[in-house]
């Protein structure tokens, strides 16, 4: 069963796949990563919506942190914050009117 998808390729990864030597098995990146976690958010400060995590400066490398949970992203996947612009741009763009 899959617990979340590589946060580089989308690929699956088991839920027994987040030690924080594991790797993904189609691209070698670090499983167990901010990258990969539910709380990681890059429009917050820290880049993280867990407030008691200690800051980490690179974020696609394994740590150590105690609050890391597998997210369920997929390779590419933005936060609604992070399309703001893609929305913007569509309100105004020159396309007909559906409908």
């Amino acid at each position: 069963m899959s617990a979340g998808a590589c946060y580089r390729c989308g690929g699956a990864l088991s839920e027994n796949a987040f030690g924080r030597g594991d790797a993904c098995p189609a691209c070698g990146a670090d499983a167990r990563c901010c990258r990969n976690c539910v709380f990681e958010e890059p429009s917050y400060r820290s880049e993280c919506r867990e407030t008691q995590a200690e800051p980490v400066h690179d974020r696609e490398r394994a740590n150590y942190c105690d609050y890391f949970r597998p997210g369920r992203k997929s390779a590419g996947t933005r936060s609604p914050t992070n399309r703001a612009p893609e929305a913007f741009a569509a309100l105004f763009s020159k396309r007909p009117p559906r409908g």
